[in-house]
């Protein structure tokens, strides 16, 4: 793969984590997760901390995003 075909696979990556809903976005600014067993919260902030993570590094070279 030459360095463009790299990056744009990365992107490609990124997009598809960046676009998915997070915990907030599918249950609303109020989700408890005092009420979730622990292994589904710990799963909750893996998820979040990745589309996060996404999301800003696309922000960043100036990607729009569409969340699913």
């Amino acid at each position: 793969m030459t360095e463009t075909e790299q990056l744009e696979f990365i992107i490609t990556i990124l997009k598809t984590y960046a676009e998915k809903k997070h915990c907030y976005e599918k249950y609303g600014d109020f989700y408890d997760a005092t009420n979730q067993p622990h292994s589904r919260v710990f799963d909750d902030g893996i998820e979040y901390g990745e589309i996060y993570l996404a999301r800003t590094l696309l922000e960043q070279i100036g990607n729009e995003l569409e969340v699913l």
